[in-house]
């Protein structure tokens, strides 16, 4: 799907250069400026000087950011990635940081910041670091689920290990079932994306239930069908730290199509707040 063709004579690595690249440097360096400023406002050490400044530079960022969505949008498209996704996902990076562009142009017009203007700015700048923190990961998850299936295949005991392994790095805990066995199971998916699904999925769960318990659980269905099963237990098992991720308006519409494009199924129940992750047959 989306793949490039190279002639039999080129080698692995000049077919995987010749892929698009979704480029995502422009919109995380971005976001760590606007998390800046967001420190700035709130802190009363800040000067009205440096203050302002602070925000004419994020506001000259925000045409660079909103022309690398447009390379996204393109990159995903070339990719393959389903349609409606992939528009979704650039319709909403692009809304976030024209709002960004907007609140911040007040500011640089008028030539200095009013009280009233700082603490709309403190709101709105939390509001958009939230929407882009949440909805950049979820680029990431499509881009990795559109690569070609690797060439070997992923042990189900790496998919269920911790993902969140810099100390720096926010997670949640998840429990293991003592009595889950994947050991001589695997999958035929990119891992870096089925731990993704799996976080996604974690944290569709704990939406609204913060305090909860996810417990991962695992199926082998007729014809040889591996489930991934997460539901809300007991914190019984062995403990697993799993990225933590924020829930975007397109998180569940990038699941299921992440999924799709793996060869598998991503099935969320609301009601009886289980999900199920369907791997692709071997």
């Amino acid at each position: 799907m989306g793949e490039s063709v190279a002639p039999p004579s080129a080698s692995p690595g000049a077919i995987a250069s010749a892929r698009p690249r979704v480029e995502l440097g422009v919109l995380r360096n971005g976001l760590g400026s606007i998390r800046n400023l967001e420190l700035l406002i709130k802190s009363i050490k800040v000067g009205q000087k440096g203050l302002f400044a602070a925000v004419s530079a994020v506001h000259a960022d925000c045409a660079s950011m909103i022309a690398s969505v447009q390379g996204i949008a393109r990159a995903l498209a070339e990719l393959g990635v389903e349609p409606g996704c992939a528009e979704r996902l650039s319709s909403t990076l692009t809304s976030s940081l024209d709002d960004l562009e907007g609140m911040l142009a007040g500011a640089v017009d008028a030539g200095r910041l009013s009280v009233a203007q700082r603490l709309r700015l403190e709101r709105d700048l939390a509001r958009c670091a939230r929407e882009l923190g949440a909805t950049i990961p979820l680029v990431s998850l499509i881009e990795r689920a559109s690569w070609p299936h690797p060439s070997e295949h992923t042990p189900l005991d790496f998919v269920y290990a911790s993902s969140a392994e810099r100390p720096d790095q926010k997670s949640v805990t998840v429990y293991k079932s003592p009595e889950l066995d994947t050991s001589g199971h695997a999958v035929n998916v990119d891992l870096e994306a089925a731990k993704m699904l799996v976080a996604l999925g974690v944290a569709l769960l704990l939406d609204g239930k913060p305090e909860a318990h996810p417990q991962l659980g695992f199926e082998l269905q007729p014809g040889s069908a591996l489930v991934t099963t997460i539901r809300l237990g007991e914190p019984v098992g062995t403990r697993l730290a799993i990225s933590a991720l924020r829930l975007a308006a397109p998180s569940m519409l990038c699941a299921e199509a992440a999924a799709r494009s793996l060869g598998g199924r991503f099935e969320y129940d609301r009601g009886a707040r289980g999900v199920c992750i369907y791997w692709p047959l071997s």
